[in-house]
């Protein structure tokens, strides 16, 4: 699941399912959360087997649920879970059942929320919300059904000053906590910030943390056992923050990722024993996903590519290193070819080398010295597949021109709209919506060959010259995404 603009919210069913698709607008300062927490629940068995379900955050106070059947071509319209969250960061979990748990900063008291969505029938019943804990200052949790039946909540509490790593156990499916003035079983000393993770693999337990930027440390138990063991330490360095996540896979591994001044780094457990530390990209990166495909880690995330542009890339293991990142899609990355038309002269000119770096000013027709500039200048962007989004940085913003907005569509180019609205290279940081998802690309959207290229084209060409002609830094297809959140 991907979070566009700040108001924006789109979902992405399975890594095999690149079609993007609008969910819904949002108002809150972080729809998704952290992602230490799975916002995209999906159905494993059953009658609505593969029905998925997104929670996300709608307002600073409001937590809601849509979901769509495959092929995931329509989500429902939002439903309110509850109404009295914090702007803060929230957890989801989705049972063997189709129940899903939710954990929750309360609103105003900043105490550990949490409700249950009994799944029966093809819906779910969203039910009282229960209070984990009510001394106040408890943070970004984390949810997690073992296989014998607990429901257990790890999150951060804050507390003269620290914050400590807690959690706490339901034994009745999320009724009650125990006793509600207890925060549970504190596990960290107390550090500057601390986030963390819950999962189970065998018949452990593991809770894995980052515990005040400088050290990445687990705890673990037996799931029926009320004692934890000792912390065992994963990593130690700077800059360790929220941006970390983990997975199991069926054999008892775990495989964890987190961001560090070092850049992405990767840990992984074989059941006894954890392997050494390893590199996934020197860049400093954001919002890690890691899963497990086919057996496989595979790992998310999002690096920045320019102002305002944030590149979502994946690698996968084999062996003791990573592959080399690359986009997780690319009709949301680099342009493919960016071509410039001068009207005057007759000729096109190939600047996708330019279009592509950040070297400013570079992006002209040599003939106009300029983007665009006289009536008929065009500026074809093209990609291999149909894309939904432009990415704009000009060094020098137009003033006086019009364009119109183009796409080939077998026969003839097609004016359009952009879903953003109308732009006149007006503004030197510009995103444009070419369509509000993947979904809604026409589909009579065709290659065409422009100056030998075939390729997926927009073009945006001058109906009224320009008095100040733009001049371009750099172009993409990369959006102004602000995170991403992985799949359970």
């Amino acid at each position: 699941m991907i979070s566009g603009s700040p108001a924006e919210v789109t979902g992405r069913a399975f890594p095999e399912d690149l079609m993007h698709r609008f969910i819904a607008n949002s108002t809150a300062a972080g729809p998704f959360g952290l992602s230490t927490g799975s916002k995209c629940l999906k159905v494993a068995s059953g009658q609505y087997n593969g029905r998925v379900a997104v929670i996300f955050a709608s307002a600073p106070s409001t937590l809601a649920l849509v979901w769509a059947d495959p092929p995931y071509n329509n989500f429902s319209t939002p439903v309110n879970i509850v109404t009295d969250a914090s702007n803060q960061p929230f957890a989801a979990y989705i049972g063997s059942s189709g129940d899903i748990y939710v954990a929750y900063t309360i609103g105003g008291s900043n105490n550990l929320g949490f409700v249950k969505l009994t799944f029966s029938g093809g819906s779910w019943t969203v039910g009282s919300p229960v209070v984990v804990f009510d001394g106040g200052g408890a943070f970004y949790p984390s949810i997690y059904k073992l296989s014998v039946g607990h429901l257990w909540i790890t999150y951060t509490r804050l507390s003269g000053g620290s914050y400590y790593v807690c959690a706490k156990v339901s034994g009745n499916d999320g009724a009650s906590w125990g006793v509600v003035s207890s925060p549970g079983d504190t596990l960290t000393a107390g550090a500057p910030l601390a986030y963390s993770q819950i999962v189970e693999a065998g018949v452990y337990q593991y809770v894995i943390y980052n515990d005040g930027g400088g050290k990445i440390g687990c705890r673990s138990k037996l799931n029926i056992a009320a004692i934890w063991n000792s912390e065992v330490v994963l990593a130690t360095g700077t800059g360790y923050n929220e941006h970390l996540a983990a997975a199991t896979n069926s054999d008892g591994r775990i495989a964890m990722v987190y961001a560090s001044s070092a850049g992405l780094k990767f840990r992984e457990y074989s059941g006894s024993s954890w392997s050494g530390e390893i590199e996934v990209d020197a860049n400093e990166c954001k919002w890690p996903i890691v899963s497990y495909q086919g057996g496989v880690p595979y790992v998310l995330f999002t690096r920045s590519y320019g102002i305002n542009q944030n590149l979502v890339l994946f690698s996968k293991k084999a062996e003791n290193i990573f592959s080399g990142p690359e986009p997780l899609d690319v009709r949301a990355a680099y342009l493919s070819k960016l071509i410039l038309y001068s009207s005057q002269s007759g000729s096109y000119q190939d600047k996708s080398g330019q279009a592509s770096s950040s070297a400013t000013a570079d992006v002209f027709h040599s003939g106009s010295g300029a983007l665009l500039h006289h009536a008929g200048d065009t500026v074809y962007f093209g990609v291999e597949k149909p894309f939904s989004h432009l990415h704009f940085i000009l060094s020098t913003a137009g003033t006086g021109g019009e364009v119109i907005w183009k796409y080939w569509d077998g026969s003839a180019w097609k004016a359009f709209t952009p879903a953003s609205g109308g732009w006149n290279f007006t503004s030197t940081d510009q995103d444009i919506l070419l369509w509000s998802d993947f979904y809604s690309i026409p589909g009579d959207w065709q290659k065409k060959e422009v100056s030998g290229n075939s390729l997926f084209w927009i073009a945006a060409s001058v109906s009224s010259p320009f008095t100040v002609s733009p001049i371009g830094t750099q172009i993409t297809a990369v959006s102004n995404l602000k995170a991403i959140s992985g799949a359970q």
